[in-house]
């Protein structure tokens, strides 16, 4: 084989050789691949989530750009822990803490989000239902 390197023609030797049938090469098939977990609309909060992994929390997918969770800096990967100091699971728990602070009189639910190993709590409006 003929290389250029340098600006200069230069001729190497190269050895050819055949890929064991053992080795298997990358597949491209994704339907082996796990599923994606259930995404789940918090409309209200401008929110898409799913359910962490270790179920401990709400993983935040997606974030509407105008709302006010965008607002106050809520990004995709953050974590939704609590709300109004109750743990939450799913969005079951969520909407519950809510109806809660409404019925309440509260004007906002008190978030706590982790992201990247650091807690901040973020005030967000509810909506009077």
């Amino acid at each position: 084989v003929t290389v250029w390197r340098d600006g200069k023609s230069e001729t190497i030797k190269v050895d050819l050789g055949k890929l064991p049938a053992s080795d298997k090469q990358a597949s491209n098939d994704d339907s082996k691949q796990p599923a994606a977990p259930k995404a789940d609309t918090l409309a209200d909060l401008g929110l898409t989530v799913t359910k962490s992994e270790n179920g401990k929390g709400l993983v935040v997918t997606d974030v509407d750009p105008d709302s006010d969770a965008a607002d106050r800096g809520i990004q995709p990967g953050d974590v939704i822990t609590s709300v109004n100091s109750m743990e939450v699971s799913g969005t079951a728990d969520v909407d519950k803490a809510m109806a809660d602070a409404v019925k309440a009189g509260r004007k906002a639910v008190l978030m706590q989000i982790t992201r990247d190993d650091s807690n901040r709590f973020v005030a967000l409006p509810v909506a009077k239902g």
